[in-house]
């Protein structure tokens, strides 16, 4: 079983049982329209590894990396033009696309949400919904 592997099956445990992603600050960017909610208002949704798809942030500008499918969100700020390793995919409560999946940026792995707005095209993906994800 490759590390990779590992750690996606102990992120999807950790979001099993409510654990909580913590990431740094990032620069603001711009957010899809209709989608603003407080970060007191930020919550995760559940997730599976379910997808085996990925897609590449867009180039030439950063692209957040949330710890819910909220622009309000706290974010990681991830290069363009990084590999996003797909689990799963959900409309959330104002109806916009978000997928949850992870990044290697810097030597680690780090596992959120992004925008779909923040993605090129997805490859090999099934377009699995997360757990209450339509």
């Amino acid at each position: 079983m490759s590390a990779r592997t590992i750690l996606r099956i102990t992120a999807a445990a950790s979001a099993a049982v409510g654990a909580a992603l913590v990431f740094g600050a990032a620069p603001a960017t711009a957010q899809p329209a209709g989608s603003v909610v407080s970060a007191a208002a930020c919550h995760s949704e559940a997730w599976t590894p379910s997808d085996p798809g990925y897609a590449y942030t867009v180039s030439g500008k950063s692209s957040p990396l949330r710890t819910g499918p909220y622009s309000g969100c706290s974010s990681y700020s991830v290069p363009g033009n990084t590999e996003f390793s797909i689990d799963c995919r959900l409309y959330n409560d104002v109806g916009n696309v978000w997928y949850h999946g992870d990044v290697y940026v810097n030597g680690q792995y780090r596992s959120g949400w992004m925008f779909a707005g923040n993605l090129g095209p997805v490859y090999q993906s099934n377009y699995a919904y997360c757990p209450n994800g339509v």
